[in-house]
């Protein structure tokens, strides 16, 4: 297939403290992966950039990227630093530079985990919907508390020492109308690098995609007038998008899943679907015996096409939309799904932004932040070295 598996998200947990009701993963579990499964995980992706013809890989270098999932994944903080540690140090890594990342809630990166994420250079992208009543309509405890007050806390820790940290926002249709006033609120808040996405299984009706452009072109003008912060999304849908997929899922990234079970992206994983996993379709294989459902990932490797829409998908992201929600919402990996309405709003807000980003401030921004990551990337390449 020439196409070597390289990122993989571990979901360490199907567990999580909360309940939020859009998860896409379903009804959660107290499972968890086991430190065996954990290794046969890491062992799977660093064998994955070793064998690789050297050609086939990203910038033809042995790399590989961890990223730890659930379930809220730093409820098994013990086994990510387990992980962490066998994947730097163990024989299989001397030839292949290993990076990390994740993505939590954020009520449990608390102060006392800081130094280990630094020293490894692990970092959590965090959920965060917004002002404290739209994030807790959705994001409660299991006792019903929200959630909110709790990761802003844990946030005043992390900011200070790193401000350019990655929050996401999940848009539901029932709060569209308060959009621009949500992520207004995470940037006054001081953060600078933002990404969302809608809750696409909430009720989008057209009235409710025009209230969402309306407001996204509000926060296109604020990011002009402030140029304190950053939108991958605008960035990206501004220009023709250069790939011809809208993600690596089932190509060179894959989702692991507690028992080694290994999927398309963690998106295709259901906690709730208990079938052993020979028996699931969106399942690509195991981590003992490799990928064995030749046929389903090949689909993902020759690309998608989700027919005719109204959006120039060719020339944004979308290239067929997430064929996760597109297989969840129709049943198959090309299903036109709401996605359309959503490339297309977001590349008329990109082009309307790229029109008038000559503004010298947020210009100013945009180098700052890029001068930050490249900063990153120069901390990693000496550890790799």
């Amino acid at each position: 297939m020439n196409v070597p598996i390289t990122n993989a998200s571990f979901n360490v947990t199907q567990n999580c403290n909360l309940g939020c009701p859009y998860c896409f993963a379903h009804e959660k579990t107290r499972k968890r992966m086991s430190f065996e499964i954990g290794k046969k995980c890491v062992d799977f992706l660093l064998k994955n950039a070793l064998d690789a013809n050297i050609n086939h890989l990203p910038g033809k270098r042995r790399a590989v990227d961890i990223s730890f999932w659930g379930g809220e994944p730093l409820m098994e903080w013990g086994m990510i630093q387990k992980l962490v540690e066998y994947s730097e140090n163990c024989e299989l890594s001397k030839d292949v530079a290993v990076s990390f990342s994740g993505t939590t809630n954020g009520t449990l990166l608390t102060e006392d985990k800081l130094d280990f994420l630094a020293d490894h250079n692990l970092f959590f992208m965090v959920s965060i919907d917004g002002t404290a009543e739209t994030h807790n309509l959705n994001r409660k405890f299991r006792d019903g508390r929200g959630s909110h007050a709790t990761i802003m806390k844990n946030m005043d820790s992390v900011l200070k020492r790193w401000p350019w940290y990655s929050v996401r926002l999940s848009i539901s249709a029932d709060r569209a109308d308060h959009f621009f006033e949500d992520m207004k609120y995470l940037i006054d808040s001081g953060f600078k690098t933002l990404m969302f996405s809608p809750v696409y299984e909430s009720a989008w009706t057209d009235e409710k995609w025009d209230i969402f452009e309306e407001q996204y072109r509000a926060l296109a003008d604020l990011n002009i007038e402030r140029g304190n912060f950053k939108l991958e999304h605008l960035e990206q849908y501004a220009e023709p998008y250069p790939n011809r997929f809208p993600c690596g899922a089932g190509r060179f990234y894959v989702g692991i899943d507690i028992d080694g079970s290994i999927y398309p992206c963690h998106r295709f994983n259901k906690f709730d679907d208990s079938r052993p996993w020979q028996e699931k379709e969106v399942c690509l294989g195991h981590v003992d015996c490799g990928i064995t459902n030749l046929a389903f990932r090949q689909q993902f490797i020759d690309g998608r096409k989700c027919g005719d829409c109204n959006s120039d998908c060719d020339r944004t992201p979308c290239k067929g939309g997430c064929p996760a929600t597109n297989y969840d919402l129709g049943g198959t990996l090309n299903h036109v799904s709401l996605i359309c309405k959503y490339s297309g709003i977001m590349q008329r807000v990109s082009k309307y932004w790229l029109e008038k980003i000559k503004n010298p401030p947020a210009l100013a921004l945009l180098k700052e932040l890029e001068t930050e990551m490249v900063d990153r990337l120069l901390t990693l390449e000496k550890k790799w070295q």
